[in-house]
Order: C-alpha cells, then sequence, then structure tokens
C-alpha cells in the first residue's frame, strides 16, 4: 500500500504539469521517463525514485526541493482539524487547497466546490 506521502507527490506533479500547460506525454518526453509512469506516479499508484522525481523538477524547471517541501506535514490530512492546517506560504495556498480537496472522497470534493462557490459569490456582493 503506497502512502498519502506518495498521493500528494503525485498530486503536486500534475499541479505543476497542468499549470505549465503540459501533457503527461510532453512531461515524459522532457524528464526522459515513460508516460504510463508519469500517470502512475500522478496518481499515485507508484512510488517515484529519487532519480525520477529529480528528473520530473529539471523538466517542470523547478527545484526538487519545491515537489519535496512539506511533504510529512501532510500526513494528518486525513484528520477534521481545520486548525493543523497552517497557510503560512500564500505561493502555496492553491496548492494548499487542492491537496486538502483532493483526497477526499468526489461527492465531498462537489460539496466543497459548492461551498466556495457560494462564498466567493457572497463576498462579491458586498
Amino acid at each position: 500500500m503506497l502512502t498519502n506521502i506518495t498521493q500528494i507527490l503525485g498530486q503536486r506533479i500534475r499541479h505543476y504539469r497542468k499549470q505549465q500547460k503540459l501533457s503527461q506525454e510532453k512531461l515524459a518526453e522532457l524528464s526522459d521517463l515513460h508516460p504510463t509512469y508519469i500517470g502512475q506516479i500522478e496518481r499515485g499508484e507508484k512510488n517515484a525514485t529519487i532519480e525520477s522525481i529529480y528528473k520530473i523538477s529539471l523538466a517542470l524547471q523547478i527545484p526538487i526541493s519545491q515537489l519535496l517541501e512539506k511533504l510529512d506535514e501532510h500526513k494528518s490530512l486525513e484528520s477534521t482539524d481545520f486548525q493543523s492546517h497552517s497557510v503560512s506560504d500564500t505561493d502555496n495556498i492553491p496548492l494548499q487547497i487542492y491537496e486538502l480537496v483532493s483526497i477526499e472522497p468526489k461527492e465531498n470534493q462537489e460539496f466543497l466546490l459548492r461551498m466556495l462557490t457560494y462564498a466567493i459569490k457572497l463576498k462579491t456582493m458586498k
């Protein structure tokens, strides 16, 4: 069984890949890895080697430390303690939200999306 860290790392790689508008195939080409392997890493199905993570970070043109940053702090994401999720780095807020929501079941994700959409609409009505 793979760990939550494996899933979070995969989600993080997917986030940065999509942010750069790269397909899995293009990221695979740039990192000299197989596209199937990239997909498996992103889905948290494969535990990536440090060499693969390094190749992916080079292909994404981000430091490897950025991919690995604070992974151990996300072990408690299953916890319902909202206070345990500090928002210390404003650049990572969208990623933190993505990581938090992406581990929830689909019906919870849909509910959270509706809540967030409603909250944004309320804020803009002021």
